[in-house]
C-alpha cells in the first residue's frame, strides 16, 4: 500500500462501506491529479505526494469533518447514550454493594436518586465534552485526542485524592460508602466504555446512506 493510499484509508476510517468506497474513487482520482500536475512541473514522485498530503489536509481532522458532515446527530445520541450507561451502571454497582453488604433489606434504589444521579452525570459528562471538543479544536496533539487518556486519567487522580480520606479515616465508610470516593473513577471508566461500544455497534452495522460535504473544492 502506497503512501497516498495509506492516507486515504485514514481520512476514511470507519465510515460506512458504500461511503468509503464511492468517496475513495473520488478523493484517490483528485489526488493522483493534484500528483501528476505537481510532477509535470519537476517534483519527483515522491516530492509530490508529500506536497499533496501537506495541501490536502490533517487526516484525522478530515475524517473527524466527514463523520460530522454525514452524521451531524451522532454525538448527540451517543451522549444520551452514555449517560444513560453510566446512570444504570452506577445504580448497578451502588444495588450490588448493598445487597452485598446488607442482603436483608430492601435496597430498591429510589427514582428520585436514580433521576437526580442522571443529571449530575449529564452535567460532569457535558462539561468534560466541552472541554475535550475545545481542546481539540484548538491543539492538533495526537495524545489530546485520546479519549482514553483526556477522560480517565483524571479521573484516576481524583480517585487517588479522595482515597487519602479512606487510608486516614477507614472508620468512616463503613458498609461500602468507600465506593462513593471512586465515584468519579468509575464513572468515567463506564462513559469512555459505553463511548467505545456505540461507535463499534454504529460503524460497524449502520448503512444508512447519509448526505455527505464532498472534500474537493
Amino acid at each position: 500500500m502506497n503512501e497516498l493510499e495509506r492516507y486515504l484509508q485514514q481520512i476514511l476510517a470507519d465510515l460506512p462501506q458504500e461511503e468509503r468506497e464511492e468517496m475513495h474513487e473520488e478523493l484517490y482520482a483528485h489526488l493522483v491529479e493534484h500528483m501528476n500536475d505537481l510532477m509535470i512541473k519537476g517534483y519527483s514522485e515522491e516530492e509530490a505526494v508529500h506536497q499533496v498530503i501537506q495541501s490536502f489536509g490533517n487526516e484525522q481532522s478530515l475524517n473527524q469533518e466527514l463523520k460530522r458532515a454525514m452524521f451531524p446527530w451522532l454525538k448527540i445520541v451517543r451522549f444520551v447514550w452514555s449517560v444513560i450507561f453510566v446512570t444504570a451502571f452506577l445504580c448497578l454497582v451502588s444495588y450490588s454493594a448493598m445487597e452485598f453488604y446488607h442482603p436483608e433489606f430492601s435496597n430498591t434504589i429510589p427514582a428520585e436518586s436514580v433521576v437526580g444521579g442522571f443529571f449530575i452525570v449529564v452535567f460532569m459528562a457535558g462539561a468534560a465534552e466541552a472541554i475535550y471538543e475545545a481542546i481539540n479544536q484548538q491543539f492538533n496533539t495526537k495524545w489530546l485526542r485520546n479519549p482514553w487518556l483526556f477522560f480517565f486519567v483524571p479521573s484516576l487522580l481524583v480517585g487517588a485524592i479522595q482515597s487519602q480520606s479512606l487510608i486516614n479515616h477507614p472508620d468512616q465508610y463503613p458498609d461500602g460508602l468507600w465506593l462513593d470516593l471512586f465515584a468519579i473513577p468509575i464513572g468515567a471508566f463506564a462513559y469512555l466504555i459505553a463511548r467505545q461500544i456505540f461507535t463499534l455497534l454504529f460503524w460497524n452495522k449502520n448503512q444508512t446512506k447519509n448526505k455527505r460535504r464532498t472534500l474537493i473544492r
